[in-house]
């Protein structure tokens, strides 16, 4: 006689691996996004960063820049043509309306209150890796001031890491930036409160911008805990 597994006990493992399966594939697959987010962010933070100095070597001092008037098409097409020249784009949209998403949610599931498809006051572009990009110009000489962690900003970057591509949603594959007279720097740095615009990091916020202020945890942490816990004692 050869012993062998009968077709009950195949089909009893069988369903218990599908189980264990079924609970941890989606969290195997959100970490691994996760993760590739984390990654493309750095990437992008590198690349704008890259284009500011080199901008700087040609043009001189951000806050010697000509960026028109604060919160102006005018001059968010102006910061937009400076940098520009140091940037790999596949999709340019200016002042049209395009290059992100129809509209985004708030990470804590609000509507967020600054999509850039349509704004006013942006002007847009898709890098050639997919992200898109947006700017909104705070004018010539750099003097908006957002609490003192951020006293001299230029203008404001804000980025889609996939392009069209869902979640779109603030502080997953959504976030922000600020162009300084010095270089551009994270939104969300310890002990900033999330400015005019709420542009917190907050487990649970209501606040409309809320999760766009993610972006210096994910740049230091390398990870989006503030996705499952409150994050603020952690990041005062």
């Amino acid at each position: 006689m050869k012993k062998a597994f009968t077709l009950a006990e195949v089909l009893i493992t069988l369903g218990i691996i599908g189980v264990v399966a079924a609970i941890t594939m989606p969290s195997l697959i959100s970490k691994y996004r996760e993760k590739v987010f984390v990654e493309r962010l750095k990437q992008t933070y590198s690349i704008f960063s890259q284009a500011y100095l080199m901008a700087v070597s040609e043009n001189g001092e951000a806050e010697n820049w000509d960026i028109g008037e604060a919160s102006t098409i005018e001059g968010a097409e102006k910061l937009f043509d400076i940098l520009s020249p140091y940037l790999n784009k596949a999709e340019v949209c200016r002042e049209k309306s395009g290059c992100f998403a129809d509209s985004y949610k708030t990470f804590s599931g609000y509507n967020y209150g600054y999509a850039p498809k349509a704004h006013p006051k942006y002007v847009r572009g898709v890098l050639a890796n997919g992200v898109s990009f947006a700017y909104a110009s705070s004018g010539s000489g750099c003097s908006y001031f957002s609490g003192t962690i951020y006293p001299d900003i230029c203008a404001v970057l804000y980025v889609d890491l996939n392009g069209y591509q869902l979640p779109n949603k603030t502080g997953v594959d959504y976030f922000g930036f600020y162009i300084t007279k010095k270089a551009i720097l994270p939104m969300g740095l310890k002990g900033w409160d999330g400015g005019s615009n709420g542009y917190t990091c907050e487990f649970n916020g209501t606040r409309t911008g809320n999760g766009t202020g993610c972006t210096a945890w994910v740049l230091n942490m390398q990870n989006m805990d503030y996705l499952r816990r409150d994050i603020s004692n952690d990041w005062k």
